[in-house]
């Protein structure tokens, strides 16, 4: 039975990105967060549970996993099977809209994962990896859900929302691959609120990279040079790197700074099954610039 809160909405600032027309949650030292609880470290991100706000040690900024940078911020399961976890609000609304964010669910058949976009009066679209393996798109006409695909547990995933508000319709992407396309049947204006939650059935999730931008833009005109991910992450023999223009060499460091890993021959996947269980920090050279990312090889 799915369970979804209509949570309050709260009124601050909007915190941007460097590119002024996507608003990024990344939960990074850079952007004012800190490890820990996330109650009270940005004005627009505060924590539910039930119908209660702002209640402390249901989520956490985290280094445990990360599919952006070095943190994520995890919903912390408490085997209470109520709905909790953040909400973020002064969320900008664009003619069209992207709404996207990465996902990591360690176990299955516990919790199950939620985002949720409201608007002015209420569900307008909400996505759920569920805990039998399912991704789930809801449907507020039904008030219902409808699986679309499936995922693993241990993995990152990113998925993204493409909303037309002029031609109400809306499209959900899973790293990549279109899984979905239908009728926006919001009924308000903009968005007013994204919730990432869980139903604390025994499992904690974790999320990052959260983006909201501008997708009336060209795709010419999107940083591409901004993009680099390595995934998957946590890995246990072989890592890929999503990064624009051609690389040139990919170096491994350990938790010491010493170089362990060292490639140049330009592949955008590599076997590192033979590196020890760690933490490692991954540098790409391409021609654009330098890239670093933190890996776990477990």
């Amino acid at each position: 039975m799915k369970r979804i809160l209509f949570s309050l909405i709260a009124t601050s600032a909007i915190f941007y990105s460097a590119n002024a027309q996507t608003t990024k949650y990344s939960f990074e030292t850079s952007e004012g967060f800190t490890l820990g609880d996330i109650v009270g470290q940005n004005d627009n991100v505060d924590t539910y549970w039930s119908s209660e706000v702002s209640i402390t040690e249901t989520a956490e900024v985290t280094s445990e996993f990360a599919s952006d940078g070095s943190n994520s911020v995890k919903i912390i399961n408490y085997d209470d099977t109520e709905m909790g976890g953040i909400f973020i609000t002064n969320v900008p609304s664009y003619g069209k809209t992207s709404v996207s964010y990465d996902v990591y669910v360690p176990e299955l058949n516990l919790s199950d994962n939620y985002f949720i976009l409201y608007d002015s009066e209420g569900i307008a679209a909400a996505i759920d990896f569920t805990y039998q393996g399912t991704i789930d798109v809801y449907k507020p006409s039904l008030e219902d859900f409808s699986t679309v695909g499936t995922f693993t547990a241990n993995q990152w995933y990113k998925v993204k929302l493409d909303i037309d508000y002029g031609t109400k319709q809306y499209k959900v992407f899973v790293d990549g691959s279109q899984v979905y396309s239908g009728a926006f049947e919001g009924t308000g204006t903009g968005i007013a609120e994204l919730d990432f939650a869980i139903d604390n059935y025994g499992s904690d999730a974790y999320f990052d990279n959260i983006q909201i931008a501008d997708a009336t833009l060209a795709t010419s005109e999107v940083t591409k040079k901004d993009i680099f991910r390595v995934y998957p992450n946590p890995t246990v023999d072989v890592v890929n790197f999503d990064v624009a223009g051609k690389i040139n060499s990919v170096e491994f460091y350990d938790a010491a700074g010493k170089l362990v890993k060292a490639a140049k021959d330009g592949a955008r996947s590599l076997d590192v099954s033979a590196l020890s269980k760690g933490n490692y920090v991954v540098k790409v050279q391409t021609e654009t610039g330098s890239h670093t990312q933190k890996l776990i090889k477990k």
